[in-house]
């Protein structure tokens, strides 16, 4: 296990994906309040730039996996390491082996109300584990019924929520009602019901391969322009921040 910090976050860079449930399983055992699990990607650091609460929602979250290349190419640049990206799509595989192992109980928040209960569907069948519960993500639209979702979710007595908000709200929603929450860990997922559901598919391998599933989901998607758009300036900050932390760590190492 490696841990890089960058403006105040630890983020958690393990072998492989065993490695990193096996961390998750034991936060699971241990927990007496409910964690918060970030899967960092470049726009969701650029969004902690931006918005102050993202910022403390992500610095104070008990696990910071890298699940973009972005962030994952500056640390092994400029740490001469070689890590692999964790992204959340996949974590959510290992998340449900775990949960069937261990009987964890599991409750989707989360993208449209047909999208989630598809996403239901389709996770049930693939591992025969019973989810306890599913809510779509538009209930801060008209009015804000925050209240009656975690009503619902803390009726379930549930251990694992993942929640597939917008990177504009997800990850401050999460820190901003963890204590409310009755389950022991909370995972942010972004779009990935989207694909499980089959609703958009994921980037073939080679896009995977070579870090260019962002631009497939442009070609299949292209009212997200807007929101890659943000992509250049996103970098840009991200490199900078890992410019300044290396040569900060390298003054520090030569005053001493």
């Amino acid at each position: 296990m490696f841990i890089y910090e960058i403006n105040g976050i630890k983020i958690f860079f393990s072998r492989n994906f065993d490695e990193t449930i096996n961390l998750i399983d034991n936060i699971l055992a241990k927990t007496k309040n409910p964690c918060q699990i970030t899967t960092l990607n470049t726009l969701i650091y650029y969004q902690t730039k931006k918005d102050f609460e993202t910022y403390l929602a992500v610095k104070n979250s008990k696990l910071v996996i890298a699940d973009s290349f972005g962030i994952t190419f500056f640390v092994n640049l400029f740490n001469f390491k070689f890590f692999r990206r964790q992204p959340g799509i996949e974590l959510i595989h290992y998340i449900f082996l775990l949960s069937k192992r261990k009987n964890y109980k599991i409750y989707l928040l989360g993208s449209t109300e047909e999208v989630v209960l598809k996403t239901k569907v389709v996770l049930e069948k693939k591992y025969l584990l019973k989810i306890y519960g599913v809510h779509h993500g538009y209930f801060l639209n008209s009015q804000d019924l925050t209240e009656k979702v975690i009503s619902d979710i803390n009726s379930k007595s549930i251990d694992i929520l993942l929640v597939g908000l917008p990177t504009e709200i997800q990850e401050k929603w999460i820190f901003k009602n963890l204590n409310k929450l009755n389950c022991k860990i909370v995972i942010g997922v972004g779009g990935s019901f989207d694909v499980i559901s089959n609703t958009l598919p994921r980037a073939p391998k080679l896009f995977q391969i070579i870090c260019l599933e962002w631009y497939y989901r442009l070609l299949i998607q292209p009212s997200r322009i807007k929101r890659i758009l943000k992509l250049p300036l996103a970098i840009f900050f991200l490199f900078f921040d890992f410019l300044k932390n290396h040569f900060n760590k390298f003054n520090l190492r030569y005053e001493d």
